[in-house]
Order: C-alpha cells, then sequence, then structure tokens
C-alpha cells in the first residue's frame, strides 16, 4: 500500500474521476474565495462610508428679489357732503313770476273784501278771475244801523271785467256819516245753458265804519 500519494492504476495514471476531483478542487476553493472576498469587501466599503464624512449636496441658486408693498390708493378729500359725491351747483331757476289762469267765478264760496272807507263814501278792491262767460260785477252797501222809517238807498256800483287776471276797485258814494256798513261784490254770469244770466255774491266785507 502505498501512502504517498494517490492510488494509481496498474498503467501508473490515475483513475479519471480521481483526476476530474483534483481538477475541480482548485477551482471550489477559488470560488469560495471569491465569494468571501466579495461578500467582506462589502462589509468593508459600507464600514467606510459609514465610518466617513457624510457629504451634503447644494445646488446654488438666484436670489430672488423681494415683492414691492402694495400702497393704498389715495382717498378723497371730505367734502361738506359728509362723505357723499359731490353734488352738481343748483341751476339758478327763474324768479317766478305772477301768472294767472283765467278762470269763471265759483259761487260756493265768498271771499273777503278790501275795503277803506272816507266820511261818505268807501273804497273797495277785489281780484278778477276773468272768464268767458263774466259779464259784469255789482258793487253794493247794506246799511247795518236801523233806523225806523224809510231806508237810505246806497244804490249798485257796476264794473265792466275789463282787467282779468288783476285787481278791481270801485267808489261809492252817498253813504251817511258814522255808519256801519257790510260791503259786497257781486258777479253777473252767463248761464252754462246759454238761457239769461245768474248773479251771486263772490266778496264780501266784514261790517265797516264810515268816519
Amino acid at each position: 500500500m502505498n501512502l504517498r500519494g494517490p492510488a494509481r492504476d496498474r498503467a501508473g495514471t490515475l483513475p479519471p474521476k480521481r483526476r476530474l476531483l483534483l481538477f475541480a478542487l482548485p477551482l471550489l476553493l477559488s470560488g469560495c474565495s471569491m465569494f468571501t472576498a466579495s461578500k467582506g469587501g462589502a462589509g468593508t466599503t459600507g464600514d467606510a462610508e459609514a465610518a466617513g464624512d457624510q457629504w451634503l449636496i447644494v445646488a446654488r441658486g438666484s436670489a430672488t428679489p423681494s415683492p414691492t408693498p402694495s400702497r393704498a390708493a389715495a382717498r378723497p378729500t371730505p367734502t361738506a357732503t359728509g362723505g357723499f359725491l359731490p353734488l352738481k351747483p343748483a341751476t339758478p331757476r327763474p324768479t317766478p313770476t305772477a301768472t294767472c289762469a283765467r278762470d269763471t267765478p265759483h259761487f260756493d264760496k265768498i271771499n273777503a273784501l278790501q275795503v277803506t272807507p272816507g266820511t261818505t263814501s268807501a273804497k273797495v278792491r277785489w281780484y278778477n278771475v276773468g272768464g268767458y262767460n263774466l259779464v259784469e260785477y255789482r258793487v253794493t252797501a247794506i246799511n247795518q244801523d236801523l233806523v225806523v222809517g224809510t231806508q237810505r238807498a246806497v244804490g249798485t256800483v257796476v264794473v265792466k271785467p275789463d282787467n282779468p287776471c288783476g285787481y278791481l276797485t270801485a267808489t261809492l258814494p252817498k253813504l251817511a256819516r258814522r255808519t256801519s256798513y257790510v260791503f259786497s261784490v257781486d258777479a253777473v254770469v252767463v248761464r252754462r245753458s246759454g238761457d239769461g244770466t245768474h248773479a251771486a255774491t263772490i266778496f264780501r266785507s266784514s261790517v265797516v265804519d264810515t268816519k
């Protein structure tokens, strides 16, 4: 029995299986060493990275300008209108003038009559509204002092309405001195039906004494 080396066949050569084993053994050993080196190398690299300095990657940028602060709009100066929009200057209006719309006398009311007394006469004044059917005015005075016997006749003064929309005057004569009178003005108009005329009092005074 030969212990110095592997068993040999009679021809002095190794069997095929043993030759294959001898050939594959170095490959197996080198492959293990490669896996071991790879595993150890990875660990070594990771340890080096863990133990070394850590690097931060910084990207250099550009400075952004600060935003411009907004400013409040200027407020209008307060005016005497109390904060509201100013009003347009008022357009001057024309001075009103006395106008008159021609009208017919109305008999539903009696207006006051102006009287200026004298000693034996009196002057009356009233406003003439005019009118298409107005014929005339009749002015008279009624004695307010009762006397025994026949009353003194004063008479009637007729005034034609030649001044429409204006004042008319009339003077009553033959009055007694220191006597009280009530003066009245009657309007005479043509009836609306066209049949004759109609007269009624439209002005009357209070009791007036002559001087």
